[in-house]
């Protein structure tokens, strides 16, 4: 359809010129003289009669009916009306980057809840039965007579132990055995203890430090993930707010193009009105309606702009309709607001960008994140050496027991000390060569340096975004300013070129153009706002106050709470 416009629109504008051409028979061959440089060349072409092709132009040679059509078709649908803080409200709460970044300061506090899981006490417990029948020694025989050796034994076993944060190993273990055999002429008795088990480190796995490690490193973790899920929430509300900026500059692209149509149409009405009292021929109202046609296209293109836009803004959301993609046209109700833009002055420009550099490096989350790492990575170095101490323990154990063939007498025994033990020595490993070990720190080590060149990395391209940022939004003030002296500019032309027309000194194809360079400059105007409220975006996120100035509050998810101790040793079946 375009190309059969553009077509008539190249050959209705070549017929001034065709007319201007000297006069020859319509089908009389015209050749150039020869000349030293054409001697071997012979061109020949015909002129055209511009009479018989005026003839045969009709204002019904364009129809607009069905563009039109088209464009009522796009009107059709469920159109959703939304403010801008409205469609961040929905991010917050619906958008999938967000609710999966959102488990990994859960998960975070998961692991811390585990790391503490180290120093819980454990309450262990066995019995066991015992029937044995064995054959007597020559020795048992021939002192004793007996051939044959029978012994029932039952014997139960419980205690509670665990660590302490400074490494100390704990436990205390009480034992009971009830014993029959051919030697008691199989009369019951019963022997029980209680007995105390320490074991302390001296050198490696010795003091809080090296034995809180896993819960300091699973806290470092869950801040970083706290530092990760706000650096998402900057990335997600920056694209909110710029996906809207674009609707609502697609919005108004289409308006410009409405516009657009509006001025063809009047032209058309002009032109229709003059050709009605005959100062205007049929050609001008077919240029008219040519220039509506394009028009029309030019509106089916921007409403797919707007169309495309609005998904966009929709994807990002997560805004869904029974668990689909949502159907729904998103009719965005703000519109950008630049307001009057000052001029530029340098000195101004450098106070601005120095602000921004350190509030940047004050609250960008990827400065925190920095920090973390490197802290974590530092508590690993000390833990790498830590392991490579060798092993030196002090241990000790007491125990009080007892014995009858009545078991309430054996329990009193323990209690008045019947039998009793004590032991004390020390214990230690010192690994040859401590290969294992020496790797690991060194591995640690470099880690550690490697998170703080990340760091100075992190900064680098922290302050280069918002330079480059800083930057944007200086451009984009002037290119506003610009579009805006441009569009006013075009505007009168126009004004001035319809007039022209209706005093019969110009054609409507010149008004057409003039009509689309006011249409450019328009959507210039446009696209230089949307940027400019972008640019805007990307400088608050830059520098780190999106969330302040958009009046979010960054808060962590509270964890899921974990399965009850009871509900955790409860069995169950699926």
């Amino acid at each position: 359809m375009h190309r059969y416009i553009l077509s008539t629109l190249l050959v209705l504008a070549a017929l001034p010129l065709m007319a201007q051409a000297p006069p020859a028979p319509p089908t009389e061959a015209t050749t150039l003289p020869a000349t030293p440089t054409n001697q071997q060349l012979s061109l020949t072409y015909t002129v055209p009669d511009s009479g018989a092709i005026a003839k045969g132009i009709s204002v019904d040679l364009i129809d607009l009916a069905r563009l039109e059509a088209a464009l009522q078709s796009r009107n059709e649908g469920r159109t959703l009306r939304m403010t801008l803080d409205q469609a961040i409200a929905l991010t917050l709460s619906q958008n999938d980057d967000l609710l999966i970044a959102s488990f990994g300061p859960q998960k975070a506090e998961a692991d811390t809840l585990a790391a503490h899981g180290e120093f819980d006490p454990a309450l262990q417990g066995k019995a066991s039965y015992l029937n044995s029948s064995t054959s007597a020694s020559q020795q048992v025989y021939a002192f004793g007579g007996i051939s044959q050796i029978k012994a029932f034994q039952t014997t139960v076993q419980g205690g509670i132990g665990g660590k302490l944060h400074y490494g100390t190993q704990y436990g205390v273990t009480f034992d009971s055995t009830k014993e029959e055999s051919t030697f008691s002429n199989f009369v019951e008795e019963f022997q029980a203890g209680l007995t105390f088990t320490l074991t302390q480190p001296l050198l490696r796995g010795y003091g809080k430090d090296a034995n809180m490690v896993r819960i300091r490193a699973a806290q470092t973790s869950k801040a970083l993930s706290q530092a990760q899920l706000e650096s998402v929430v900057f990335k997600v509300i920056a694209d909110t707010i710029k996906a809207y900026w674009d609707l609502a500059g697609a919005a108004e692209s289409l308006t410009v193009k409405r516009g657009a149509l509006e001025n063809a149409q009047r032209l058309l009405a002009i032109n229709e009105k003059r050709r009605g009292i005959g100062t205007a021929a049929d050609l001008d109202v077919v240029q008219a309606k040519a220039g509506v046609a394009m028009r029309q296209s030019d509106m089916v293109t921007a409403f797919a702009q707007v169309e495309n836009a609005g998904d966009i803004l929709k994807n990002v959301m997560g805004l869904r309709e029974e668990g689909a993609f949502s159907k729904a046209q998103i009719a965005a109700v703000d519109r950008p607001n630049v307001g009057e833009i000052t001029a530029f002055d340098p000195a101004l420009s450098d106070t601005g960008l120095q602000t921004a550099l350190e509030s940047a490096l004050q609250r960008r989350p990827e400065m925190r994140m920095a920090d973390l790492q490197i802290e974590s990575a530092q508590l690993e170095e000390d833990r790498a050496r830590h392991d490579m101490r060798p092993q030196f323990d002090v241990t000790g154990s007491y125990m009080q027991g007892g014995r009858d063939h009545k078991l309430l007498q054996t329990l009193s025994g323990i209690k008045d000390k019947q039998d009793t033990s004590f032991s004390y020595g020390v214990q230690g490993a010192v690994p040859l060569g401590n290969r294992a070990a020496r790797g690991a720190y060194q591995r640690a080590h470099l880690t550690r340096r490697e998170t703080e060149q990340r760091k100075t990395q992190a900064r680098q391209t922290v302050e280069m975004n918002v330079h480059l940022a800083h930057r944007a939004v200086e451009t984009n003030q002037i290119l506003v300013e610009s579009t805006r002296q441009a569009c006013r500019l075009q505007e009168v032309n126009v004004t001035a070129e319809e007039r022209r027309l209706q005093l019969g000194v110009t054609t409507s194809f010149q008004v057409l153009k003039v009509q689309e360079d006011l249409t450019a400059a328009r959507t210039q105007e446009v696209q230089a706002e949307v940027a400019l409220e972008k640019a805007r975006i990307d400088l608050l996120a830059a520098d780190g106050r999106l969330l302040e100035e958009r009046g979010i509050t960054f808060e962590a998810p509270e964890a899921e709470p974990a399965p009850g101790y009871i509900e955790s040793i409860t069995p169950r079946w699926k």
